[in-house]
């Protein structure tokens, strides 16, 4: 039977647990997920949903067996340009299509997507794939709140409808 981690307890100063599980960037933004742990046993992660896990977050089960949370190595596309002036453009472009992406002071690594990479190329961009942990850049809101809540604690309104904004924004630009 599989262990059930149903607490975050965040980054914990000196804390270090010998079992570690690695998670995709989309696999950190979501709070009900089957995994495998490093040492070969089946989990699953049920914690509240809201906060996307970090590497180095330590999950818990009820008993108090903990989990480090690490970012698993991933397919992503590696973007450069000749110029940082042209990378502050693709960088302007890609984030007008609200993509995820992690920046760095001469690429920007976004997931996989045909469409981007044909825009990116057609603006004169290099891209490749490469494989490595993605950490996109945070919205400019996170970890801001306007009320007092706990951890993990939603309004109703948010518990209602959800991320609808992200949602409808996101297929909008499917299209």
């Amino acid at each position: 039977m599989a262990i059930q981690l149903t607490r975050n307890l965040g980054q914990m100063e000196g804390a270090c647990s010998p079992i570690t599980v690695k998670l995709s960037w989309q696999e950190r933004q979501r709070s009900r997920l089957a995994v495998m742990l490093d040492n070969g046993e089946p989990a699953a992660i049920v914690l509240p949903r809201g906060e996307p896990l970090q590497e180095g977050d330590l999950l818990s089960t009820e008993d108090g067996q903990q989990v480090r949370v690490e970012r698993a190595t991933e397919e992503i596309l590696e973007i450069r340009a000749k110029t940082s002036f042209e990378l502050m453009q693709l960088v302007y472009h890609l984030a007008n299509r609200h993509a995820p992406a992690m920046l760095t002071n001469d690429a920007i690594y976004i997931e996989p997507d045909p469409v981007l990479a044909d825009l990116v190329c057609h603006l004169g961009g290099i891209v490749k794939t490469v494989h490595r942990p993605f950490e996109p850049e945070r919205g400019a809101y996170h970890g801001i709140h306007h009320h007092d809540h706990h951890q993990g604690e939603l309004e109703d309104e948010d518990r209602d409808f959800g991320n609808i904004g992200e949602a409808l924004s996101r297929a909008a630009h499917a299209r």
